[in-house]
């Protein structure tokens, strides 16, 4: 994870009141994704909530605090959850069990070459040297990024950070068929040749030059997405500890975690499942200290607290107002407290009882108007990168059908339940890119153009219509409902267009209302719109870890017909090819869900994987999204500004941030300053 702390003062103060800092925020950031999510707010690549990242490497080279006494610093940081963490293990987070909540709790056992800094989303080094974004191309239909690291990083255990671990970690991930993140990161290459039918995009090879200088080998000319913002991105772990459960991918994820070795000041001190879990300072970390200037377009880190390696690193336009912070951390136990939903988790926040609540879904808006008027209560509001989205299971009839999907999306009036239900409180989303993105978001197109603005009556009859072109069949085809209160009168003995029947009880799964409001309201209507189009739908109320569990899971991958999670994006909006390219399926251990396969956008994912620069990156990725608008392998429903509460004892590094305090920094635990 990307920590960074400040040091409020006039300069900052200046500096996040300017209103091209603002937009430049706003515009100029880039979203992935790899953990799911869950709520109101932002959420995958990991799953949801719901997202990141695409999960996200974690960062470690910015960020750490003034030099601590050695015994560390006092103070408890105590943070509320609501879900519980799947496991302590990083291997396993990252394969099976990446749900938000399992990284919100998860130590820092992981490092990686490159990192973000927020709140810029600027691109920096992690335990690179420098960023090396040149590969020397070599001839053969092969590129090679040689990568100098910084010596003198180490494990909490006293093992030196080196190539070594990194080639470790590729190996081991390939040798055990680890899923998921895992294989999103380290792909292994097969072939040079990109016409021939068995050939795989990915790492060729990966080795040690020496201690400090890993040489990566790819079998592709790799873009911004696939080489800066994944594979310098992957995380690896340390060889001496967990080479002894690497002995099989199941001996490897059954492992506890609680006791590996971290790049971080914190480890796992009390891990109680169902209860609470707990970091204690590590007073042998190195860890610690360091300044971080943050501009609108760039980062500078000054790190030199006398036990870890002196850096001094500058990273993209550094020029214009900026502000510095000086890392910690500055508290001696973080608390994760396990309460059994949002309306617990909150009321001891009232009470006092925790500083914070880590919570994908941000506040309730009545919840939060009502919170920032108790006093030591602290408020701030931020735009969601993330998504919410239905997902049809392309693989089983009738979501192998384009017309059903094309039918159910022209039926499902989104805009009157967020507008007239919802009261507004969610922003309606049709395409992959937050709002934010303002130059990735494509063009609306398709049945989801061809419907915006319809009445109930003429969203019916178009929803026929589509259904009939589409070769499906009927001995009556219903009625459209005849005012604005009444259903539609269903079809009759519908059938698909090769007579298929549409199975009956289908399953609607999605988050109850205690846990997600919105989805959980939304899917009440989808689901009697599919009713009133003549399918047996029901809409059933799940946690949110078994449907991760449910749709994640290769196994499971044709058991469902429909689901609602949401995904949080991060650093680089490369998230479609993780949901949909056909080699990512999660029959096969991918993100997607849908298990879409479409040759034409495959081919559009190679091409954005190999993208120089953003704007030819943005050009495929709307192509990209035009196909997407046609078939509709997900319904994407809406995006929600993430509405957050702090306690006013509590400073945070800062509070204008994309996806807010939670879905960057886990409430920035490293950084935060807790006072009495």
């Amino acid at each position: 994870m990307w920590i960074f702390c400040i040091q409020k003062g006039e300069k900052l103060s200046n500096f996040k009141g300017s209103k091209s800092w603002r937009l430049i925020l706003l515009f100029s950031v880039f979203a992935l994704v790899v953990v799911a999510c869950g709520g109101d707010t932002a959420e995958e690549e990991v799953v949801e909530e719901e997202a990141t990242e695409t999960t996200a490497a974690p960062a470690t080279t910015a960020a750490p605090a003034e030099e601590a006494a050695p015994s560390g610093p006092d103070g408890v940081y105590k943070m509320a959850i609501f879900s519980d963490p799947q496991t302590q293990n990083y291997w396993n987070y990252l394969d099976t069990e990446t749900d938000v909540w399992t990284q919100y709790v998860m130590s820092g056992q992981a490092v990686s070459l490159f990192s973000i800094s927020y709140p810029n989303y600027q691109l920096t080094t992690g335990v690179a040297a420098e960023l090396v974004e040149l590969a020397v191309n070599n001839g053969d239909g092969t590129y090679t990024y040689t990568v100098p690291m910084v010596e003198g990083f180490e494990w909490s255990n006293g093992d030196p950070i080196t190539a070594n671990d990194m080639v470790w970690t590729f190996n081991t991930v390939n040798d055990l068929g680890l899923l998921s993140n895992w294989e999103t990161y380290y792909r292994k290459a097969v072939g040079t040749d990109e016409s021939a039918e068995d050939y795989v995009a990915g790492i060729a090879s990966l080795v040690a030059v020496d201690d400090y200088t890993v040489e990566i080998t790819l079998n592709f000319d790799a873009g911004l997405s696939a080489w800066q913002y994944r594979i310098a991105q992957a995380p690896f772990l340390n060889e001496t500890y967990w080479s002894q459960f690497a002995t099989s991918r199941e001996d490897l994820l059954a492992a506890s975690g609680a006791d590996a070795p971290v790049a971080s000041a914190f480890v796992y001190d009390k891990v109680e499942q169902g209860a609470f879990y707990t970091w204690n300072y590590d007073p042998n970390t190195m860890w610690f200290g360091g300044d971080t200037t943050i501009y609108k377009s760039g980062t500078v880190v000054e790190w030199d607290n006398g036990v870890a390696p002196a850096i001094s690193q500058s990273f993209g336009d550094t020029s214009g107002d900026s502000f510095t912070y000086t890392s910690g951390p500055y508290v001696g136990t973080v608390e994760f407290t396990l309460y059994g939903d949002q309306d617990a988790a909150y009321l001891a926040f009232q009470n006092g009882e925790v500083d914070f609540v880590l919570n994908p879904l941000g506040v309730k808006r009545n919840l939060f108007d009502q919170l920032s008027r108790v006093p030591g209560v602290d408020t701030t509001a931020n735009l969601g990168n993330g998504m919410r989205y239905m997902a049809f299971n392309t693989r089983i009839f009738p979501g192998s059908n384009k017309a059903f999907r094309q039918a159910v999306a022209c039926m499902s009036d989104k805009e009157f339940v967020l507008n007239n239900v919802l009261q507004g409180v969610a922003v309606n989303m049709d395409g992959q890119m937050p709002e934010a993105l303002t130059a990735w978001v494509a063009p609306v197109t398709g049945v989801l153009a061809d419907c915006a603005g319809l009445t109930a009556a003429e969203r019916f009859d178009k929803s026929v219509e589509i259904l009939q072109a589409g070769g499906w069949t009927a001995s009556d085809w219903g009625l459209a409902p005849q005012a604005s209160d009444e259903r539609a009168t269903a079809p009759t003995d519908l059938k698909g267009p090769n007579g298929e029947t549409p199975p009956s009880d289908m399953l609607l799964y999605a988050p109850g209302a205690g846990y997600d409001p919105l989805r959980s309201t939304m899917s009440l209507f989808i689901a009697d719109w599919m009713q009133q189009l003549g399918f047996d739908v029901t809409a059933r109320p799940t946690g949110f870890s078994i449907i991760v569990d449910k749709v994640f899971t290769p196994e499971n991958c044709e058991d469902w017909y429909f689901y609602m999670l949401g995904w949080g994006l991060s650093a680089f909006p490369d998230h479609p090819e993780a949901f949909f390219a056909s080699y990512n399926d999660t029959c096969e251990g991918g993100y997607n869900t849908p298990g879409f396969n479409n040759a034409e956008f495959d081919a559009l994912v190679g091409e954005f994987n190999k993208a120089k620069t953003v704007a030819e990156a943005i050009a495929i990725s709307q192509q990209m999204e035009a196909i997407l608008f046609e078939e509709m392998p997900y319904l994407v429903l809406f995006n929600v500004p993430t509405l957050e509460v702090f306690r006013s004892n509590v400073e945070f590094p800062f509070t204008d941030v994309l996806d807010g305090l939670t879905g960057t920094g886990g409430g920035y635990p490293t950084l935060v300053k807790v006072s009495s």
